[in-house]
């Protein structure tokens, strides 16, 4: 009689499967009903600890045995792990964008297309964040490659470290290489957090994507790896594990519904999802959540969470451009079954089988970097071909704009006068609309002489004559001043007259204090203000006028106990002129141009044939409801004048997209450098009329 078989015994970690899946429902849930779960976009830092415990152990076991590690072999299981599904994923989303997307967005995705398969979207996001040119981007297919990017960067540095740990400590026999990796891990988390809280409170926007502000959520996870609990041989002491790992599971639930996109994050923030997460990861194993893993359903979520993770976004991001609208229940609920569906073939029949093909025939590193990199480069292709066909729009339209500008078509840009009694209409420009859609958002003639982005630096350039010229002003604000670049550029040109220009982000001449994202960045435009201002009075006895404008629709300023929004922005601007009044230089106040409809580029992208009134903006919507200009200009007096040129933006009712064959906007907020170009001869009209009634 045969003796009985030896059960298997069951060493998958269950409760960490269950939080895989809590995790990454979480994130899927956020993203179609936001409102409904705010804090669901935590499921990344848990996905951070989960990484951070199970390849530090991962690491360290094979350290203890072999003595060694070898990098070749693990950097060869993780793209056998990793790569097949993301690159699947990148591929398809890539074809869609091309096939479904206007191209106006093909820049700025494919960009990120590339930036997401060599992994370093979150860098490219992380700069895009600090770029006010690209404030208004709008969310990509590719956007969540950024936490994968950073969790593979830690797969590049944490063996690396471990590597060079092992060499130090080499000639110490007495050297524990796992209490070595707990100093090492430790000390790495404590920077880190460190640095996240300080990151988060100066520049949040690099701190939600930076790989040193959420190293120690790696940390964490795998200090634990360092420190495994030991077995529970007490009532008392699986009470102590029970509690704690039900502890986390409440803190993690806390999570998704007291954090929301308004906290600060990740900063201290963090530490609630991160240390609950790894309350789980240190007491769950051999708990009740084991039971609730091995169910089938969390069990199938745990398992496919990579590539429902990889599926979703792009899902979200596609759809309504497709249908034509917001994504509805209906449709909210289609993208979820879908991702789950997606998910579950490419587990099941291309990363499952592809990971056992590498195990069973022992791919060599060489072999597999080789693949990898043959990969990578295909897909590149696809990004870099969206990039091609951008840039060779862009040429295009400069050149045919270019054409136009010469041969001096009749109602071309502003010269349709469309809000005059007599608009000027040309047949030959009804389907003409430049620069190409795909091309305006880099149609910016903003010098970057006459720029200050993150500094307190007062740049000036000089357009016009440097000597001889009849009148020398000063323009001066945030970028909607610096958009009309172009249009003092001619200016200055046309009337011989010696133009200053000089801009700061999102900040103009006011002594009001601007709401801003950062201190560093209200350090810097106070600083600016303070600049321009001294700069004002050392050169007022050269200057016959003061143009400034500012956008209206942003950097609302910070109002005073028992004030209103509308009398701290008249008496910052009232404040800042008498700078330049004070000393005999009068001020010319521009109202500020109108905005566009967000997705304007989008829309204009996928029109055909004649220019139609699909992507205009009604005039109520199109203008702010308060400048503050106008008032400013009565309060100083007759020193001061009030320049409108909506009726070159606006009809009556409409301001539209396009006007004479010309988009005017690169963005929901910025004239194009095209338009603000044809506006010249107007703008130099109405600003030598307000220097006439100035006496100048």
């Amino acid at each position: 009689m045969s003796s009985p078989a030896t059960p298997v015994r069951d060493h998958t970690r269950w409760d960490v499967q269950a939080l895989r899946a809590f995790a990454v429902l979480a994130v899927v849930l956020y993203h179609l009903w936001p409102n409904r779960l705010p804090g669901g976009f935590v499921g990344v830092d848990v996905f951070f600890v989960i990484s951070g415990y199970l390849i530090t152990g991962h690491l360290l076991r094979e350290q203890v045995r072999t003595g060694r590690i070898g990098l070749a072999a693990f950097w060869t299981r993780r793209a056998g792990r990793l790569l097949p599904g993301a690159f699947l994923t990148l591929t398809a989303t890539g074809v869609a964008v091309l096939a479904l997307v206007p191209s106006s967005l093909w820049g700025q995705y494919g960009r990120e297309l590339i930036a997401s398969t060599v992994y370093l979207q979150n860098w490219q996001l992380a700069s895009d964040a600090v770029d006010y040119l690209a404030s208004d981007n709008r969310p990509s297919p590719f956007q969540h490659f950024w936490s994968l990017s950073v969790e593979e960067q830690f797969y590049i540095a944490l063996p690396v470290l471990l590597v060079l740990l092992g060499l130090l400590l080499r000639r110490s026999r007495h050297a524990d290489p796992v209490r070595s990796a707990r100093v090492l891990l430790g000390a790495v988390g404590v920077a880190s957090l460190v640095w996240c809280v300080v990151e988060t409170r100066t520049a949040p926007g690099i701190a939600y994507f930076s790989t040193a502000t959420r190293a120690w959520e790696f940390a964490l996870g795998g200090f634990l790896a360092t420190v495994p609990l030991a077995p529970a041989r007490t009532r008392a002491a699986a009470a102590v594990r029970t509690g704690g790992t039900w502890l986390g599971v409440a803190g993690l639930v806390a999570s998704v519904l007291v954090i929301s996109p308004s906290t600060p994050f990740p900063g201290t923030a963090a530490l609630l999802p991160v240390l609950s997460a790894g309350l789980v990861v240190a007491a769950g194993a051999r708990s009740g959540l084991q039971v609730v893993g091995r169910g089938a359903p969390v069990a199938f979520i745990g398992r496919t969470s990579y590539a429902i993770y990889l599926w979703h976004w792009p899902a979200v991001v596609l759809l309504p451009v497709v249908l034509g609208h917001p994504l509805g229940t209906t449709s909210k609920v289609a993208v979820l079954v879908g991702a789950l569906v997606l998910a579950a073939a490419s587990t099941l029949l291309v990363e499952e089988p592809l990971r056992a093909r590498t195990r069973a025939v022992r791919m060599r590193p060489a072999r597999v970097a080789l693949l990898g990199l043959v990969a990578t480069v295909a897909v590149v292709a696809i990004g870099a071909g969206t990039l091609t066909a951008v840039h060779v729009q862009q040429v295009q339209a400069q050149a045919f704009a270019g054409r136009l500008a010469r041969g001096d078509v009749d109602c071309f840009g502003a010269a349709a006068r469309i809000g005059s009694a007599d608009p000027c209409v040309n047949p030959r420009l009804a389907d003409v609309r430049v620069p190409a859609p795909a091309a305006a958002a880099h149609d910016d003639a903003n010098d970057g002489a006459c720029w200050s982005n993150t500094t307190a630096d007062f740049n000036v350039c000089s357009l016009g004559p440097r000597t001889g010229y009849r009148k020398h002003l000063l323009a001066v604000g945030d970028s909607h001043n610096n958009a009309l670049m172009t249009a003092y550029r001619a200016v200055a040109q046309r009337e011989h007259w010696r133009i200053d220009v000089a801009g700061h982000i999102g900040c103009y001449f006011t002594t009001a204090e601007q709401q801003a994202p950062t201190q560093s960045y209200t350090d810097s435009c106070q600083g600016w203000k303070q600049n321009a201002m001294t700069w004002v009075a050392d050169h007022a006895h050269e200057l016959d006028a003061l143009v400034v404008t500012h956008a209206a629709t942003k950097s609302p300023v910070l109002v005073a106990d028992g004030g209103s929004n509308d009398e701290t922005v008249v008496r910052g601007l009232v404040s800042a002129w008498r700078t330049a009044t004070g000393r005999g230089v009068p001020v010319i106040a521009l109202r500020d141009n109108p905005v566009a409809r967000d997705d304007v580029l989008a829309c204009l992208a996928q029109m055909q044939g004649p220019t139609t009134g699909a992507c205009d903006l009604p005039r109520a919507q199109a203008l702010a409801a308060f400048d503050g200009s106008a008032q400013a200009v009565a309060a100083v007096g007759d020193r001061a004048r009030y320049v409108d040129m909506t009726d070159w933006y606006c009809t009556a009712t409409t301001c539209p997209a396009v006007i004479g064959g010309v988009l005017t906007h690169r963005d929901p907020t910025h004239l194009t450098a095209t338009f603000a170009t044809t506006l010249a001869p107007a703008l130099g009209s109405r600003l030598r009329a307000a220097l006439t009634s100035l006496g100048g």
